[in-house]
């Protein structure tokens, strides 16, 4: 592919935000129905992932009792379990069953609300069955949603033979670069602010970002059922669903379990930001920063 091959963006809301599609070809019509194909992937992804659509898949399974066994689609089974592998590396910093405990935080329903227990889910990949073991859960995939979302749209723009895309959502909460914009680059992201502000040359890997400064105090330690202590992170792993998931979990876990968790996972690396703005960002694993100055 030429160097100097156009950019070709494209926007669709949904999962409550954006999302951006940057498709490096000569071609501009094939480059949109791309999208359009990618769009329309998004939005079946968005029907079954969204717990607040008593229609969904997920709903569905917060609805199911105990003992009972429910039959889930490819993609929200895939899902659901990448946010399980990721509870497990994490030691539980990442949960994807607090659907409930979220509504009480951010206000939408009384403390009275949320369960007093959460049972384990025992996942059956042979079958694609989800099993509710001991107690209801209610399960929240809003912190990996878009992840996944953006690694099944890359498998889609790589099936249309487009593989020089950068895909992103939330305004940049999630990101995911495939190919670079030309051989052997990367698109330059920004992280960090102020004078503390870097940038990484990113390429077949995906950034996950989470802190309060959009939506608030959303984050809940499972551990302790207290809100995470005030900082942003950032994670970068191979797949969009894992570095979002990460970056969760990275705002509650140690300084010392960032590092085990780096050393654990390949690929996998960490940004951490106190809460002071300009701070300096902190490091756990190895980072693609660009050479260029931050602009």
């Amino acid at each position: 592919m030429s160097a100097a091959a156009p950019v070709h963006a494209h926007r669709h809301e949904a999962m409550a935000t954006s999302f951006e599609l940057r498709i490096v070809t000569t071609d501009a019509r094939y480059a949109a129905q791309a999208a359009q194909e990618c769009f329309a992937l998004l939005d079946r992804l968005h029907s079954l992932l969204n717990r607040h659509d008593e229609g969904s898949e997920i709903s569905a399974l917060a609805r199911v009792a105990p003992g009972v066994s429910l039959r889930l689609s490819a993609d929200v089974f895939a899902c659901l379990r990448i946010a399980f592998e990721v509870h497990t590396l994490t030691g539980g910093a990442f949960d994807p069953t607090l659907g409930d405990r979220l509504d009480v935080l951010r206000g939408r329903v009384p403390p009275a609300a949320a369960a007093a227990a959460r049972g384990p889910l025992e996942l059956d990949s042979a079958t694609s069955t989800v099993r509710v073991l001991h107690a209801p859960v209610s399960p929240d995939l809003g912190a990996i949603g878009k992840g996944f979302a953006l690694d099944r749209m890359a498998e889609t723009l790589l099936e249309w033979d487009l593989p020089a895309a950068l895909l992103i959502a939330g305004e940049g909460s999630s990101v995911l670069a495939v190919d670079g914009p030309a051989p052997g680059a990367g698109w330059e992201i920004g992280l960090g602010e102020g004078a503390a502000r870097r940038l990484v040359s990113l390429r077949h890997r995906a950034i996950g970002a989470s802190g309060f400064a959009v939506q608030g105090a959303h984050i809940l330690d499972p551990l302790t059922g207290a809100p995470a202590a005030a900082r942003r992170a950032w994670a970068l792993a191979p797949s969009a669903a894992v570095a979002d998931a990460i970056s969760t979990a990275a705002m509650i876990l140690s300084p010392d379990e960032l590092s085990e968790l780096c050393a654990a996972l390949p690929g996998l690396s960490v940004l951490i930001a106190p809460p002071v703005t300009g701070a300096e960002l902190r490091v756990f694993g190895d980072i693609p920063f660009s050479a260029h100055p931050p602009l």
